[in-house]
């Protein structure tokens, strides 16, 4: 199912680019007044563009938010004129309709220099994905894996695990952690039977009141519901849509809305009715013609959330305030929702920081028996690739399993762990509200990344999602993150090709631009088109 990118924390821009030593491009001297030209003429986009020129060419940034103070101001009084209403706010951007026919987007209504944080906030619902869950132990608030290198060994079934392996802690080889803010190991969960565990006493008592957990938590559910939980898993899985396990934790987080007071129309508002919605099942009709064709249709859509809707009837048997959240079109609703704005997590694991380490203490075999339990999330992590190219990797690969040897896999297993890549990636997906009005650029002005428990850009238990701006910003600029990261840099048709699956052709203004040079005629040196040069 197509979501927003997979990204791995850490891939967000923190820092600014090496400088290299190029000629320094020099400001039009008459900007300023070609500025207040374009102001004064309610030529606004030409005004922003005037700007954002004179940044590019190193104008003084004090002079730069000056002027972008005055746009902002005439945005604001064109604003309450013409488009008055402001949908939504998050820290340094508003909602409002978007110029280019994608609906509603995220806007920075002020100058917002390069690095920025425009937004931060928890994700209204988010999981970690069932084959991701079989990989790797973490905690149930934040996703961060916890404990030791031992006792992730021992989660993942396997045996002997080296004497040594319980001093090598997770929260030690993760760098940015607050410090006493991790519990040495991990707290299980006190509710009896409950087998999830968290790495702080901060996350456990958040989870154990804010988050699904509350709801969802073994110790607080009855047998039968408990085991509708654990069959809905293993269906998500069966049928590679996480989204639906995603949909019992959805609706345990609007239950506890609802406990709290509010109003059941504006929980469906805040999950569900804010967001580009529509029928899950009707979304597998732009499938049509795909090699997904036959494997994801309306029908299989339909039959898949039927028997998802049974399961969750179970699931939330005997909760009043469910009731209402479990009609078949709401779910239909959420299940679109999730297809059409979600985002993929993936937070990269704190061990593999420490490769020198894992060498010295895992054998050949061991090190082996880890890298296959982690192929078990590889199909996960297959968001931003392209289908064709898979499929090709896939035949290559064919057989090649058989043809190594176990020490020729201990071998590659421990080179592996040398380059940090021995334990996979902890995969996931959420629902984001600031992040689900972000609309989608080949050339994208923001990035994403996360945060999780005692890291310093978190705020708090759970876990975190925030926008950072990758160069200036002038008022009434939009907000614009790229679905596919994979696409930036690449030529339009690979781009227009990647973007199939999100259901609309690309449109942005590096779409579009190229498009125009490959519908112009070609220029020679002098810049006369070659029809001209041969007297057409």
């Amino acid at each position: 199912m197509p979501q927003r990118p997979l990204l791995q924390r850490g891939d967000g821009y923190s820092s600014p680019p090496p400088q290299v030593d190029l000629p320094r491009p020099v400001p039009d001297p008459k900007w300023i007044d070609k500025f207040m030209e374009c102001i004064l003429g309610k030529e606004y986009e030409a005004a922003r563009d005037v700007l954002r020129g004179a940044i590019a060419r190193g104008v003084d940034s004090s002079l730069a938010e000056q002027y972008a103070k005055i746009l902002e101001e005439f945005l604001q009084r064109m604003d309450e004129l013409e488009n008055p209403v402001i949908l939504g706010s998050y820290d340094r951007c508003i909602v409002k309709q978007s110029l280019n026919g994608q609906g509603n987007g995220l806007f920075v209504p002020s100058y917002q220099p390069w690095g920025t944080q425009l937004w931060k906030q928890r994700p209204l619902a988010y999981i970690q994905s069932p084959g991701s869950r079989k990989c790797a132990q973490v905690c149930r608030a934040c996703l961060a894996p916890v404990g030791s290198l031992a006792s992730q060994l021992k989660y993942l079934g396997l045996r002997p695990i080296p004497e040594a392996a319980e001093e090598l802690l997770v929260s030690a080889c993760e760098p940015g952690y607050t410090v006493g803010c991790h519990a040495p190991k991990f707290l299980q969960c006190p509710e009896q039977g409950c087998q999830e565990v968290f790495c702080s006493e901060g996350c456990r008592s958040w989870a154990l009141a804010e988050s699904s957990h509350a709801v969802l938590c073994a110790g607080r559910m009855t047998a039968e519901s408990f085991a509708a939980l654990r069959s809905l898993e293993d269906f998500a899985e069966v049928t590679d849509t996480e989204h639906l396990l995603l949909l019992a934790h959805t609706v345990a987080c609007m239950v506890l809305q609802r406990r709290a007071g509010v109003d059941v129309e504006e929980v469906k508002r805040k999950f569900v009715h804010q967001f580009a919605s529509g029928a899950w099942d009707a979304l597998a009709e732009t499938n049509v013609g795909s090699k997904a064709d036959e494997t994801d249709t309306p029908e299989v859509r339909r039959a898949h959330l039927a028997q998802a809707a049974k399961l969750l009837e179970g699931i939330f048997r005997g909760e009043a305030l469910a009731e209402a959240l479990l009609q078949p079109t709401l779910l239909n609703n959420l299940l679109a929702t999730f297809e059409l704005v979600n985002m993929c997590i993936c937070l990269p694991h704190p061990l593999n920081a420490h490769g020198s380490q894992l060498c010295d203490l895992l054998s050949p075999d061991l090190a082996a028996q880890v890298a296959q339990k982690q192929k078990q999330a590889e199909g996960l992590n297959e968001d931003d690739s392209d289908d064709e190219e898979n499929e090709e990797g896939e035949q290559d690969n064919v057989g090649a399993d058989d043809e190594v040897s176990a020490a020729d896999r201990g071998v590659e297993a421990l080179e592996a762990a040398k380059q940090g890549e021995l334990f996979g990636a902890v995969v996931g997906t959420a629902l984001c509200e600031a992040l689900a009005f972000t609309n989608h650029c080949c050339l994208p002005n923001c990035a994403i990344d996360f945060a999780t428990a005692g890291q310093a850009d978190a705020q708090g238990p759970g876990l975190w999602v925030f926008a950072v701006s990758r160069r200036p910003m002038v008022p009434g600029d939009e907000v614009l993150m790229t679905y596919v990261p994979s696409v930036v840099g690449r030529p339009l048709e690979e781009r227009q090709r990647k973007m199939k699956k999100f259901g609309f052709p690309c449109s942005c203004r590096s779409c579009l631009t190229d498009k125009m040079l490959a519908e112009s005629e070609p220029l020679n040196l002098n810049g006369d088109t070659m029809s001209s040069m041969q007297g057409g």
